[in-house]
């Protein structure tokens, strides 16, 4: 009877700890996922892009994620990211190679998905479908979660 008293809270510990530990932290909350980029207007207000351009962006923990699908380029890239407040700022961004032979990237390669050189973008609009990001350089980007 003994051993059936401690048995018990061992087991339910044992099988928490099990179950828990292979979740993975959602630290980015809605901005954590795949988006399409749908819509990119110039600080002038001219339409850059939409949909057909092909943008993709991506986050998970503090990796961020850039790809862009086309006939001739087919580009994918990688950086760092942090927010604080409504702000996200990129930096160090790499082309992924695989098999860890990745190469270092100076920021204005990521130009081309509509990131400022100083990697500084506001949060204008998030939500589980919908993202607005904007920079005085780039002007205004929104992206719908796929």
């Amino acid at each position: 009877m003994c051993t059936n008293k401690f048995f018990k809270p061992i087991f339910m510990a044992f099988m928490s700890v099990l179950f828990f530990s292979c979740d993975k932290i959602d630290c980015n909350g809605d901005l954590d996922g795949q988006w399409q980029m749908i819509e990119w207007i110039s600080p002038s207000g001219e339409l850059v892009g939409n949909n057909e351009m092909q943008i993709y962006y991506s986050f998970q923990l503090q990796m961020m994620g850039f790809q862009r699908l086309s006939a001739t380029n087919n580009g994918r890239q990688r950086s760092s990211f942090e927010i604080k407040g409504s702000v996200i700022r990129i930096y160090d961004p790499i082309e992924y190679k695989g098999n860890g032979h990745d190469n270092i990237l100076s920021m204005d390669v990521l130009s081309r998905y509509g990131v400022p050189l100083d990697g500084i973008m506001e949060i204008e609009h998030l939500s589980s479908q919908k993202m607005v990001l904007s920079s005085t350089e780039k002007g205004q980007l929104t992206f719908r979660k796929y």
